[in-house]
């Protein structure tokens, strides 16, 4: 249990660092363009301090389909 919890993490924490890089190298590629960059922020709600892009979305999701493609692989 332990070995999957570790495997699933690790997972997910790649999945998303491979987001990360992506939505990088699309914002630069925009902004370099004269395009709005996807790290804008399209989510807020102060009062939960939560400030959300569409990137930090996408990297976010991009954890949770890892992590639970680990899981149920595992």
């Amino acid at each position: 249990m332990i070995r999957r919890l570790a495997k699933t993490i690790g997972a997910g924490i790649g999945g998303a660092l491979l987001m990360a890089i992506v939505v990088a190298l699309l914002d630069l590629y925009l902004t370099g363009h004269g395009y709005p960059s996807v790290t804008r922020q399209l989510i807020s709600w102060p009062a939960a301090g939560i400030h959300l892009s569409a990137g930090d979305i996408a990297v976010l999701l991009a954890f949770c389909a890892a992590a639970l493609t680990a899981w149920s692989v595992t």
